[in-house]
């Protein structure tokens, strides 16, 4: 067993952990061999760094550097996978899933847990990614995806997760579930308190799927969850449009927790939405 993990956009291992995404965390925990691929723009200094971010250029040969990896694991007789990401490294996750369906399809993806998936590839907010497969192949057992409510930038609109054929998979295969903060709240990089919160959310649903994870590791995270803490504002809540919440989409009880709505802008979901209580 092994976990492929695909880090967001200028995101790596920091030496202050406050900085480091889930991605980074939901490693450090994990239990058994691991395959960890910084995100796009941390490679070829300024230059990278600036092509990376705009573009997601490097996002292919991340993807090369993870089917290397899982052709190495697969001679050695590794058949069950599990793969993480965040922003843009949630759609390079995605994508090698696809991958993994079409060429290797004796293995078995346990768990893909993502944060947040933005895409844009390419042409800066691009919503139309070109040559990349976004969709949820069915070799896919379960895949839990937590979404930030409060992110409203043009080019991080998210990717929600369906089949090619459009469809949406039934809550036992996809869980989707919107979380209080900004694209890095919930990833990882900036409120901690808050990053904490979808972190544990989903080492719950990767441990119902059968993953094992450090349980000193566990209590470190659960101790920091902070449903209060302070939501980041990268963004004009005047001039950018909120996040579409469905009525039938499922919100983190943790989102009612916040007495401050007046005082910051919040995307306060609808009332009557289901409530996610793990």
């Amino acid at each position: 067993m092994a976990l492929y993990a695909f880090d967001g956009t200028w995101n790596e291992d920091e030496e202050d952990e406050a900085r480091d995404s889930n991605v980074v965390r939901f490693r450090d925990a994990y239990q058994g061999h691991i395959y960890y691929l910084e995100g796009v723009g941390t490679r070829l200094g300024f230059i990278g760094k600036v092509l990376g971010g705009v573009t997601g250029a490097g996002g292919r040969l991340r993807i090369r550097e993870a089917i290397e990896a899982l052709e190495r694991n697969f001679a050695e007789g590794d058949r069950t996978i599990d793969i993480v990401g965040f922003s843009r490294g949630s759609a390079l996750a995605v994508h090698f899933a696809n991958e993994v369906k079409e060429n290797f399809p004796e293995v078995r993806i346990r768990f893909l847990g993502i944060w947040d998936l933005v895409a844009s590839f390419g042409i800066p907010g691009n919503p139309i990614n070109i040559g990349w497969h976004l969709t949820l192949p069915d070799n896919v057992e379960k895949c839990c995806h937590a979404l930030a409510l409060d992110e409203r930038r043009e080019n991080f609109r998210p990717t929600r997760i369906k089949r090619a054929d459009g469809s949406v998979p039934p809550l036992e295969t996809l869980r989707e579930v919107w979380f209080r903060g900004v694209h890095s709240d919930v990833g990882g990089g900036q409120s901690v308190g808050l990053s904490h919160i979808s972190l544990c959310w989903m080492i719950r649903q990767a441990e119902a799927a059968g993953l094992s994870f450090d349980v000193q590791k566990l209590a470190s995270y659960a101790s920091r969850c902070d449903a209060t803490a302070p939501i980041s504002k990268n963004f004009d809540p005047q001039l950018d449009p909120a996040r579409r919440i469905k009525a039938t989409d499922l919100i983190h009880h943790t989102v009612s927790a916040r007495p401050d709505a007046g005082r910051l802008v919040h995307n306060n979901p609808p009332p009557g939405n289901p409530i996610e209580t793990v």
